[in-house]
């Protein structure tokens, strides 16, 4: 049984691919702000509350099949957009996207 993780038998997507060939076209994140995003993906570890949602049975399945995916639990998929949402750190793929197609 192959690992889903193992980088070795991954194979990306159209996108990923993208982000692979132009890894070298990035600038590292400054110290400070490595920090920063080292100490909030700490602090989201800390469960603290817990909540209940409705949602539709369409929703629920497209989060249970990004999830598995991504090989994590469809929980802990919905807590790290809540997190990023709500931290402001939720990016919009098409923007990005023009942002980077206009640099």
């Amino acid at each position: 049984m192959k690992a889903k993780n193992n980088p070795e038998t991954m194979e990306l997507d159209r996108e990923e691919r993208w982000y692979e060939d132009h890894a070298e076209d990035f600038t590292p994140a400054p110290v400070e702000l490595r920090e920063r995003l080292i100490e909030s993906a700490r602090s989201t570890l800390n469960k603290t509350e817990r909540m209940n949602i409705r949602m539709s049975k369409i929703d629920m399945e497209n989060l249970k099949a990004l999830a598995e995916q991504e090989g994590i639990p469809y929980q802990t998929l919905v807590a790290s957009i809540l997190h990023k949402y709500t931290a402001g750190q939720l990016v919009d793929l098409k923007e990005a996207r023009k942002v980077l197609q206009h640099s």
